[in-house]
C-alpha cells in the first residue's frame, strides 16, 4: 500500500480530475455561446456535479480491474495502450447508462465528447512521462558520435536501438536497397548508393542486413577507408531466442505460475519454484499475472543464419 501511494497516487489524482474535466469541457464545448453557457440547460451543470463524485468512484475502480495502476509507465507499450482504451470504454459505458438511471439523459454529444476527451487524458497521463523521457534521449543525443546503419530490416531497427540505448553512437542515415525514400525512428532511409555522400559525415558504419552481398559489403570496406566498421549481423540477429526458464525465475520475486506440458503449477515465489523445477525449460509465452508457459530445453542450435551468412559473403562470422 505504501508503494502504491508513493508511485500512483499521482496517476489515480489525475484520473479523478481527468475523468471530470473531459466531460465538464464536453458540456462547454457544446453549450457555452458568445462568452456564457446557456442559461436554459444550467441544469446540465448542476447534473455534471451532482454526477461527479460517484463517477469518479467508479472510473477509479474500472481502471484498477483493467490494471492501469501499479504499471512501469516509462516503458509504455501497445499492451498498455490497449488497456487504458479497454478502461475509458468501460467508465465511459458505465458513465452513459449510470446518468440515464439515476439522472437524466445527457445529450449525445456530451457522451460523445466526454468519452473522447477522457480518453486522451488517460493516454496523456501515462505516456507523458515515456515521451519526456525519449525527448530527453534526443536532447543527449545530439552529442553521440554519428555513424551510418546499412539494413532496413528488423535486424537494423534493433541495432539502431541499440546503438541509442548502449553505446556512444547515434544513426543520422540508414542505407538500404529496399525501403528508400522512408523513415526508420525519425532517421531516413536511403539508397546504398548514396553510401560515398552519407560516410563523409560519419565517423563509423553498423553492417545491419543479413542479406548484404559480397559485392555490396566489399564496396562498403572500400568506400569506408579508415572509418571504424561493425558488422552486427551474427551478433544481434538472433536476439528473438527463447529465455532460459531459470533466468526469469532469479529476477521474480512475486508469485509465479508455470504452465509445462498443460499442467498448472503455482509458486510463492520465483526462488520457491527454482527449488522445485529441476529440469532446463525454455519460456514460450508469458500471461498476465505472470502466468510463464514453457517448454522442454531443447541442447539443438539453430546455425541456419550462419551457414546463410558464409554463403552469402563467403566468410566466416566474426564475433567481436
Amino acid at each position: 500500500m505504501k508503494k502504491f501511494f508513493k508511485n500512483d497516487l499521482w496517476i489515480l489524482l489525475l484520473d479523478a480530475i481527468a475523468v471530470n474535466l473531459s466531460y465538464y469541457l464536453a458540456l462547454m464545448i457544446r453549450f457555452y455561446v458568445n462568452s456564457t453557457f446557456r442559461p436554459t440547460v444550467s441544469y446540465l451543470l448542476t447534473d455534471w456535479a451532482r454526477f461527479a463524485p460517484f463517477y469518479t468512484i467508479a472510473a477509479i475502480a474500472v481502471f484498477a480491474l483493467w490494471k492501469l495502476y501499479g504499471g512501469m509507465w516509462r516503458y509504455a507499450g501497445i499492451n498498455d495502450m490497449n488497456r487504458i482504451i479497454g478502461g475509458s470504454v468501460t467508465a465511459s459505458v458505465i458513465h452513459v447508462v449510470a446518468t440515464l438511471l439515476f439522472i437524466r439523459r445527457m445529450p449525445i454529444t456530451y457522451y460523445v465528447i466526454g468519452a473522447v476527451l477522457q480518453l486522451v487524458f488517460l493516454i496523456m497521463i501515462r505516456f507523458s512521462y515515456r515521451m519526456l523521457l525519449v525527448e530527453k534521449q534526443k536532447l543527449h543525443g545530439a552529442d553521440k558520435v554519428p555513424c551510418v546503419v546499412i539494413g532496413s530490416g528488423d535486424l537494423a531497427r534493433k541495432v539502431v536501438k541499440h546503438l541509442e540505448d548502449n553505446t556512444p553512437y547515434r544513426a543520422v542515415t540508414i542505407l538500404s536497397n529496399s525501403s528508400t525514400g522512408r523513415t526508420m525512428d525519425g532517421i531516413p532511409v536511403l539508397g546504398l548508393k548514396e553510401l560515398e555522400n552519407q560516410v563523409k559525415n560519419a565517423r563509423a558504419i553498423f553492417i545491419a542486413d543479413k542479406e548484404l552481398s559480397k559485392a555490396d559489403r566489399d564496396r562498403v570496406k572500400q568506400v569506408a577507408g579508415d572509418l571504424e566498421i561493425s558488422d552486427f549481423t551474427g551478433a544481434l540477429s538472433n536476439l528473438g531466442g527463447s529465455i532460459p526458464l531459470a533466468s526469469l525465475l532469479t529476477e521474480t520475486s512475486g508469485k509465479v505460475t508455470i504452465v509445462m506440458e498443460g499442467e498448472e503449477k503455482h509458486y510463492a515465489s520465483g526462488k520457491a519454484a527454482l527449488e522445485t523445477v529441476k529440469d532446463a525449460y525454455d519460456v514460450e509465452h508469458i500471461e498476465g499475472d505472470l502466468k510463464v508457459f514453457v517448454k522442454k530445453h531443447s541442447a539443438t542450435v539453430d546455425t541456419a543464419w550462419l551457414e546463410n551468412y558464409k554463403a552469402t559473403t563467403g566468410e566466416d562470422i566474426s564475433f567481436f
